[in-house]
């Protein structure tokens, strides 16, 4: 588990020149999922054929300007409510007892979030971290894209499928965002319905 995801949070981070050596390691990795080395094609063809320069600003393109969507997990289920602080203060925890290094991003941050997964004790907790939050979170970020050929639209699905696949047959239940919560125009909300996480992290 460590190396793919390890792998796939570089993909999702500000590009620089290591990405290609990433590619390489992920396209071996993704031998033991089902149709993810074809549908990696684009992806490896993109890092691995444009200089970083353009990787940059397709990323800030992507992430930044008029953003198709946003790698902070709690911010795509919670907006600017009070619980995205709260989800912060449990991942900042998680973080630390990890001792995983977030760098400058937030906790919540989607490649902070893949380092932290193998690193996490706790393998009940991470299933529903997994299952509850950053799968739809996943499926909320997708949805917002709109072209099917961006290469992180792309990423995105893999990931969902590999964790789909390493985590499938979960008893916890998904997240369900609530349209009808949003504050304003491209800000996430939706209804607290926590299991295991609400008991022990978002206690009031």
């Amino acid at each position: 588990m460590n190396e793919i995801y390890n792998h796939l949070a570089r993909l999702f981070s500000y590009p620089d020149n290591t990405q290609k050596d990433v590619v390489d390691g992920l396209l071996g990795s993704l031998e033991k999922y089902s149709g993810a080395t074809e549908k990696f094609t684009p992806v490896a063809t993109h890092f691995l054929t444009q200089p970083v320069s353009e990787h940059q600003e397709y990323y800030i393109r992507t992430f930044d300007v008029n953003a198709a969507c946003y790698l902070d997990i709690g911010y795509v289920l919670f907006g600017e409510e009070s619980k995205r602080g709260q989800f912060l203060l449990y991942m900042r925890s998680e973080q630390k007892i990890a001792n995983n290094d977030c760098g400058t991003e937030f906790a919540d941050h989607l490649p902070n979030v893949l380092t932290l997964l193998p690193k996490m004790e706790d393998a009940e907790l991470r299933e529903e971290l997994v299952v509850s939050l950053v799968l739809p979170a996943l499926k909320h970020m997708l949805s917002n894209f709109r072209t099917e050929t961006n290469i992180y639209k792309i990423l995105l699905e893999i990931l969902s499928e590999i964790l789909l696949e390493d985590f499938g047959g979960s008893a916890f239940e998904p997240y369900k965002i609530n349209q009808n919560e949003i504050a304003c125009q491209n800000i996430y909300s939706c209804g607290m319905d926590f299991t295991k996480l609400s008991a022990k992290k978002f206690k009031t």
